[in-house]
């Protein structure tokens, strides 16, 4: 598969923001002029550090491309606003086929913990990523392929919280 793709696959409907949603997932559309909205949000979901990464193939990121665009969840929800450029995620959606959206400048979305994604550049090669962490900056993922992913009890919790119906609403989003 190429990663940089759009990939949809043929007779697929597009995907919504309520079968995101439905997910646990959250999209916002933010001024990045004005930054009162991903304020708010950091200081109601109790955020404590900020920083901003910029990927480009071309700019000799190949290792940390390769990790992100391997499957995980991370035990933290993941909160991200791209500032410049775009990139696509992968997510998993109930039947545990593959979901894939643009997030472009100004997009800030935020994963649920223990949500199987991936993310990946787009043909425009370059995405500059304000990242929001609960404490200390760190990037901790469980991969899909760990002997631990399926039974940590953050994950046991997402598939939980799923089953019973919307994610969003159950982590306080609605």
């Amino acid at each position: 598969m190429n990663s940089f793709k759009p990939c949809k696959r043929a007779g697929a409907p597009p995907v919504t923001l309520k079968d995101l949603r439905e997910l646990g997932i959250v999209l916002f559309h933010v001024n990045l002029n004005d930054f009162s909205v991903v304020k708010q949000i950091i200081r109601e979901r109790n955020y404590k550090h900020t920083d901003e990464v910029r990927i480009s193939q071309t700019a000799k990121d190949e290792a940390f491309l390769e990790r992100w665009f391997i499957e995980h969840y991370n035990e933290d929800e993941q909160i991200r606003l791209i500032t410049d450029g775009s990139c696509y995620f992968d997510v998993r959606s109930k039947q545990d086929k593959w979901i894939r959206f643009q997030m472009e400048a100004g997009h800030l979305v935020i994963f649920p913990a223990g949500m199987y994604h991936r993310g990946t550049l787009d043909e425009d090669d370059y995405v500059a990523v304000y990242r929001c962490f609960n404490d200390a900056p760190r990037f901790v993922p469980v991969y899909r392929s760990s002997e631990r992913s399926d039974s940590n009890k953050v994950r046991l919790n997402y598939l939980m919280k799923l089953k019973k119906g919307d994610v969003a609403t159950e982590n306080r989003f609605l």
